[in-house]
């Protein structure tokens, strides 16, 4: 048997955070963010070796760009219902 240890100083070759990032960018987009900038943070740090510092941002990016278009679709949609029902027009005929 080999007497090679790993050093605690060496930053972690398992990159998951910006592949999940990335993935539940699509699913969950405010998680996606969220964990796109907890995988930048950790890379920053040296936590975590930046060969996947792409997929992190783009996990961060994507995720706030779908965030900020469900906000905009939930508020037109609101404010379509709120419209229809004070002009007394019923949306479901």
């Amino acid at each position: 048997m080999s007497d090679v240890t790993p050093q605690n100083n060496q930053p972690s070759t398992d990159n998951t955070l910006p592949i999940l990032a990335l993935v539940l960018a699509f699913v969950f987009p405010l998680a996606g963010a969220i964990i796109g900038m907890i995988a930048l943070k950790q890379i920053r740090e040296g936590r975590l070796v930046d060969t996947n510092k792409g997929l992190a941002k783009a996990g961060m990016i994507v995720g706030w760009v779908f965030t900020g278009l469900l906000a905009v679709y939930a508020g037109l949609s609101i404010a379509v219902g709120i419209f229809l029902v004070s002009t007394g027009i019923d949306p479901y005929p």
